[in-house]
């Protein structure tokens, strides 16, 4: 029987091709409904998975199931209890997008501090004067604090020293003190809060870290400072960010990610002008999108490949005469 691999939503040819030279059979899809998902996936050996959900119910049906390769980093679309449960291996890709990441999250704060966008709409509706009402902000010399000292927090406090002469502070109870000169390491998030002119969220979501980022939180910074997430949309509290930002107690925000996607159209958040709305495009490059592709196909042959000998070992033990 041939080893069939399941792809419910694109992804880039690198990837596709890899399996197909490595003798897997694949089932590729422009995109699958959860229903759809749940049907197919009773019949494959792996899942090369972008942002559906593989909840415990399609789990525990997949009895064929040997690999989930996860396209991106994190599994906050996994049932990872019920996938262990099964003994089904999990994957994920933690490296191939740093980069593109990093230099989202650089743009971001570059267009969030210079009005970028809302300064584009008014040229377009014929109002170039607005250039004589909309001032913004330097990086030299701003404090951009850093919440989370992962691969991806590490390279944009990089680029932002760096590049843009900012001064770099970091908040990560979990993390080492930093080896890098340029990152001075704060022991309270409080500190962080209200030290910083730019805040980026670099963690990963669960239970605990819900609404990190909360109304006292909020309360706590700067009125000219600026708060960017390109990480995971629940670890904002966004009616509390919405209050914030309609009230100008802060004075913008940039969001690649959102509690709920696609993000509604009627948001409260959507009507503001001072914040910029990205529809979770950071890791999105084609490079990345190459590097992902090709990272979880070959992990998936890798298992495939190890699972092959001991596929032939029980058929000889089956075939086996006393």
């Amino acid at each position: 029987m041939a080893f069939k691999v399941l792809v419910p939503r694109t992804v880039a040819s690198e990837g596709i091709d890899y399996l197909k030279e490595n003798g897997c059979e694949v089932d590729a899809r422009e995109e699958m409904s959860a229903e759809e998902l749940e049907a197919a996936i009773k019949d494959c050996d792996a899942v090369l998975l972008r942002t559906d959900t593989l909840d415990e119910k399609m789990i525990h049906q997949a009895d064929r199931l040997k690999i989930i390769a996860r396209h991106g980093v994190g599994f906050d679309n996994i049932d990872i209890e019920a996938a262990s449960a099964k003994g089904i291996y999990v994957s994920y890709t933690p490296a191939a997008n740093i980069n593109s990441v990093a230099e989202h999250v650089t743009g971001l704060i570059l267009a969030i501090s210079r009005q970028t966008i809302k300064v584009d709409k008014a040229v377009r509706r014929g109002d170039f004067e607005v250039r004589d009402t909309s001032y913004g902000t330097e990086l030299k010399g701003k404090v951009l604090g850093i919440i989370g000292l992962g691969n991806i927090g590490k390279l944009v406090a990089k680029k932002c020293a760096f590049g843009l002469e900012m001064r770099v502070i970091a908040y990560d109870p979990y993390a080492k003190p930093p080896e890098e000169t340029y990152i001075s390491k704060v022991e309270d998030i409080e500190e962080l809060m209200r030290k910083s002119d730019f805040i980026s969220l670099h963690l990963p979501y669960n239970k605990a870290l819900h609404h990190f980022i909360d109304q006292e939180k909020l309360g706590l910074m700067k009125p000219s400072a600026f708060l960017i997430n390109a990480a995971r949309g629940g670890l904002v509290d966004e009616a509390a960010l919405a209050e914030v930002l309609r009230d100008n107690w802060i004075a913008g925000a940039a969001l690649d990610v959102f509690e709920q996607e696609p993000v509604p159209a009627d948001h409260p958040l959507l009507k503001l002008e001072n914040l910029i709305a990205t529809p979770h495009i950071a890791a999105l490059t084609q490079e990345a999108m190459n590097t992902m592709s090709l990272d979880c196909a070959k992990e998936i042959v890798r298992i495939k490949n190890q699972l092959e000998p001991l596929v032939w070992l029980n058929k000889k033990q089956m075939n086996k005469v006393d």
